[in-house]
């Protein structure tokens, strides 16, 4: 099965071809928030980071480096870009470099405060990302996003230690 995505003027075209048979379903691209955070204080301690790589004909630029402070573990982002589109997510992944539903499914979602949607990925540029309290970052080591109405990756970002 063969997904595209094509953009005409402010909707968003995804074809999908299977067998033969061609569907195509339109949607208006979620709004995106550009923001330039550095909240990042003095007793951070940086524990992995990666660089996302575009996946499936979808761009997605920046790092992420996961932290550890006094009030738990966060998720920052820096110039962080992705091409928008509809539910899609961050996840946290055991696989360093997920492509497929059953890898991304095997992580946890990490809800974006201030994403469109009750948390789906739409910010750019510079943020942090609160993880849950029973997040263990030890199990992880890749960053997904995800596109779940469509089951496809938009990129990923292998962690590292820093």
């Amino acid at each position: 099965m063969e997904r595209r995505t094509i953009l005409v003027g402010a909707l968003a075209v995804v074809l999908v071809a299977a067998g033969g048979v061609f569907a195509a379903e339109l949607f208006v691209p979620e709004r995106v928030t550009a923001v330039d955070e550095s909240p990042v204080g003095d007793d951070a301690e940086a524990l992995k980071t990666g660089t996302f790589v575009g996946k499936a004909g979808h761009d997605v630029s920046g790092t992420v480096t996961l932290y550890r402070d006094g009030d738990g573990y966060f998720l920052l982002f820096e110039e962080y870009e992705q091409t928008q589109g509809p539910d899609v997510f961050v996840y946290l992944t055991p696989s360093s470099d997920p492509d497929t539903g059953e890898e991304v499914a095997a992580g946890t979602r990490v809800l974006v405060d201030g994403g469109a949607d009750g948390g789906e990925s739409t910010k750019v540029g510079t943020f942090v990302q609160r993880l849950p309290d029973d997040v263990d970052p030890n199990e992880y080591d890749g960053v997904s996003i995800w596109c779940d109405r469509f089951g496809v990756p938009f990129g990923a970002a292998a962690l590292e230690r820093a």
